[in-house]
Formats: structure tokens, C-alpha cells, sequence
């Protein structure tokens, strides 16, 4: 358990050198020190997830667990995408404060959280971790959709009141804003579409009925309609500004109620 417990601080220490230089505004002319920083707070909490999973042999069901894997991948997925895509490294603010506040409650909820680990079967290896894997894409993919969004809606608000942003500085343009979540909302509905195909492919494997609405499959298709019609009426009608931000923070909500949300309610509530 102590070992553990300087698992979870090491990781959560690990972001905040980047988050606190992101909001002294070197993420908008990112250099090197930025970048090492940056690459600090991807292997923190990377490091944690792959010890944490090669403890055991099967894959942990808990809270605590969920919201490290939903770290790691997602300032994974953020740093390679900040590396090629100046726009996404000037969301780094926001991002990482959200990384930071996801890792915070996975370190209050370790221990405090109680769920079996999900047994796999012999057959069951590479099918069910594919899926999983994919599942966790989606949300990374989504988790940076996100950012941008709120991103977009700091800056337009501070637009209307004709003040410049004070805090943080440096944030992309609503347009550009808008740019980043339309490419990670298209990244988000193809691999959310494969993860659903996999999903369904499982179920036929283990006999039971394609379409399974458990919560997990009634969120995810919920998620997966609020991004086609976002991005169908983007192409029809032009939509944009808040309406694009405030559906693509539903969707958000709907995976991240799919996801954490569930293992909270079985691990935490029904424990």
C-alpha cells in the first residue's frame, strides 16, 4: 500500500512543473525546457498505469484506476499532437489543469474504492483488449476535443466583454479553437465507431445479444450521436462558435459518464 501511495504522488507530482510553466505562457512559443516538462507529465502517469497493470494479470475495474488510464492516454494522445499541431500545445493551460484535477480524484479514490478486476478469458486476450484499448483512445481523443471547447468558450467570452483573456494567456483563437475540435471530433467518431464494432463482436463471441444497453453501451451511443449530428450540421449549416463548444462538452459528458462515471457508481456507490 505505501508503495502505492508514492506511486499516485509521484504521478500527480509529475504534471505540475508543466501545468505551472503553461500558465506562465510557455506553452504559446513552446521551447525546450517546455517540451521536457511536458514529457515529465506524460511519464508520470504512464509509469503508474503500467505498473499498476502488470501487478496483476487481469485488468482493474476500480475508480482510482480508470481515471489513471483516462490521464495517461489523454496527455499521451495531447503531447503527440502538441508536438506537430502548435494550436493544440497552446491549449496546454486548460488541459493540463483538467489532467491535474482528474489526478488529484484518482489519488483521493485510491484505496477508497472497491471492484474486482475483470477476468479474461482464455479465448477473450486479444479481442477484449483491443476494445478496451480503443475505448480508451476515444476518451483521450474526446478529453482534448474538450479543452478546446472550453478554450473557445473563455475566449469568446472574453471577446464579448471586450477584456483580454488575463488568465491563462496564450489560448488559441475561438477559430482556431474551433479548428482542433473538429479534427479531434473526427479522430473521436471513427475510433468510437470501431469500439463499438468491437464491442458488438464481443458479445457475439460470448453468445449474448448484439446491441447490450447496459449503461456503458447507452452512454457511448449516446456520445457517438451528439458528435455525427455536431459534425453533420458543421457541414450543412457552418455551425460553430458556442453551440459547437457547448455539444461537444455533452459528449464529453456522456463518454465520461460511460467511462469513470460507471466505475463510480459500481466501485464507490454499490461497494
Amino acid at each position: 500500500m505505501a508503495a502505492d501511495t508514492v506511486l499516485n504522488i509521484a504521478a500527480l507530482v509529475a504534471l505540475l512543473p508543466a501545468l505551472l510553466a503553461a500558465w506562465k505562457g510557455e506553452a504559446e512559443q513552446p521551447q525546450a525546457r517546455f517540451w521536457i516538462l511536458l514529457a515529465v507529465a506524460v511519464v508520470g502517469p504512464v509509469a503508474w498505469t503500467v505498473a499498476a497493470t502488470t501487478a496483476i494479470a487481469d485488468w482493474r475495474t476500480d475508480l482510482s484506476f480508470a481515471l489513471w488510464v483516462s490521464v495517461s492516454a489523454s496527455t499521451a494522445v495531447f503531447a503527440a499532437a502538441a508536438v506537430f499541431d502548435r494550436d493544440v500545445a497552446r491549449l496546454s493551460p486548460l488541459f493540463l489543469a483538467l489532467m491535474t484535477v482528474l489526478a488529484v480524484l484518482a489519488m483521493l479514490s485510491h484505496g477508497a474504492t472497491h471492484a474486482a478486476p475483470m477476468t479474461m478469458a482464455p479465448g477473450d486476450g486479444g479481442w477484449l483488449w483491443f476494445h478496451i484499448g480503443v475505448s480508451i483512445a476515444t476518451y483521450a481523443l474526446l478529453t482534448v476535443a474538450a479543452a478546446a471547447s472550453l478554450a473557445a468558450l473563455l475566449q469568446e467570452r472574453a471577446l464579448k466583454r471586450k477584456t483580454p483573456l488575463k488568465r491563462p494567456q496564450g489560448l488559441p483563437s475561438v477559430l482556431d479553437c474551433e479548428g482542433v475540435v473538429l479534427r479531434f471530433l473526427w479522430l473521436s467518431a471513427a475510433v468510437l465507431a470501431l469500439g463499438m464494432a468491437t464491442g458488438t463482436a464481443i458479445n457475439l463471441t460470448h453468445d449474448v445479444s448484439i446491441l447490450h444497453l447496459d449503461h456503458k453501451t447507452v452512454f457511448a451511443l449516446a456520445a457517438f450521436a451528439v458528435i455525427c449530428a455536431l459534425l453533420y450540421a458543421h457541414q450543412k449549416t457552418g455551425a460553430r462558435g458556442r453551440q459547437v463548444a457547448r455539444l461537444v462538452l455533452l459528449a464529453y459528458l456522456f463518454v465520461t459518464l460511460a467511462y469513470p462515471g460507471v466505475k463510480f457508481v459500481t466501485s464507490v456507490l454499490l461497494a
